[in-house]
């Protein structure tokens, strides 16, 4: 059976960690304890609590043993339900200051991969009838009503933020069979719904997008936005060096092995390194970076001592810390400390 190549966007840091913490503190609710769902995948809850982010691939591991853990399969309606705008990071922000709800699906639909979303969503209006359709990015069809279920309970979530609670849809419809646990469709949406549909739908009266949202921030929308779109230009070769960073710099010292790094990336070493060529990089020049700032931090806003951070970053002595320094950053960490500015990284 051939092998599924991983795409540089499923590397990505994206996925906020505001709902990774949500999702764990749910499953501990469900009595599945964060270590269980975080094993060997590279983080764990504290370190989502720091800030930082995942990428798709370590996001939905964790996710697929959550709704296998906790005992819930309607973990994906209550995940969504509980989820706001500011899970949704940069785009969410860019949504909260759209001037209407027209305006912020549409930023919402043009920077969804930027939210970490495994779904591809897309809005038609004809006449007085919106729809917004989602299909999966995932492969595995058995996690087909987990991944549409926390898609369309968030977008009506988010919805009735914007716009209050009298935001109501007007149908559903399911590319998969009915659920068992029906109720909680209908207590959540509240509308009639179809089941083994060709597509997922959710429908809603088109005169809603028209709706001013409250917090409309003309000069913030249009910064947000720029933002935005600066960075929806970076490259799957920017996308993996990114992720490498994210995993050593969560390390606090960045003594990491490629190795070590390869199984928090959720990939094999021999991937990972192709992945790094194919960029232009080796996994010693990144490490090297990382190092190089952390080291810099230690000295200049830390207030480390030379000899403390050759110890913090595992270095057998303070000499050999100091060859690489000047190596890495082209002065001496005596120069760094004295705030000279450090040229190179």
């Amino acid at each position: 059976m051939p092998r599924h190549r991983i795409e540089p966007d499923e590397l990505a840091p994206e996925i906020s960690p505001t709902m990774l913490v949500a999702v764990l503190e749910f499953a501990a609710e469900c009595g599945v304890p964060s270590e269980q769902l975080t094993a060997g995948l590279g983080f764990n809850l504290e370190d989502l609590k720091r800030g930082g982010l995942l990428s798709s691939r370590q996001a939905w591991q964790l996710l697929r043993r959550a709704l296998k853990l906790s005992g819930r399969p309607d973990f994906g309606l209550e995940l969504g339900r509980r989820e706001n705008l500011s899970h949704f990071g940069l785009p969410g922000s860019a949504m909260r200051t759209a001037r209407t709800l027209g305006e912020a699906t549409e930023v919402g639909i043009q920077y969804q991969r930027q939210t970490g979303a495994l779904t591809d969503a897309w809005l038609e209006v004809d006449g007085t009838q919106a729809v917004l359709l989602c299909q999966s990015r995932l492969r595995d069809r058995a996690l087909l009503p987990f991944v549409i279920e926390e898609a369309f309970a968030s977008i009506f979530a988010v919805a009735r933020q914007l716009v209050g609670p009298s935001f109501r849809l007007t149908a559903m419809e399911f590319a998969y069979p009915a659920p068992r646990y029906m109720a909680r469709y209908r207590e959540i949406f509240d509308c009639p719904m179809r089941f083994g549909a060709p597509e997922n739908r959710c429908v809603f009266e088109s005169h809603w997008l028209d709706v001013p949202l409250a917090e409309h921030a003309p000069a913030t929308s249009l910064e947000l936005r720029a933002q935005l779109e600066r960075l929806s230009g970076r490259s799957g070769a920017a996308q993996i060096i990114a992720a490498l960073e994210q995993v050593l710099s969560r390390t606090d010292h960045a003594a990491m092995s490629i190795e070590e790094a390869a199984v928090a990336l959720c990939l094999s070493e021999r991937t990972l390194r192709r992945r790094l060529a194919e960029a232009g990089a080796t996994f010693k020049l990144v490490s090297d970076r990382v190092r190089a700032n952390l080291a810099r931090q230690l000295l200049q806003e830390r207030g480390f001592t030379v000899t403390a951070a050759s110890e913090h970053l595992g270095f057998s002595d303070a000499r050999a810390f100091r060859r690489a320094f000047k190596r890495w950053l082209g002065q001496t960490p005596a120069q760094t400390r004295q705030g000279q500015g450090t040229p190179g990284y």
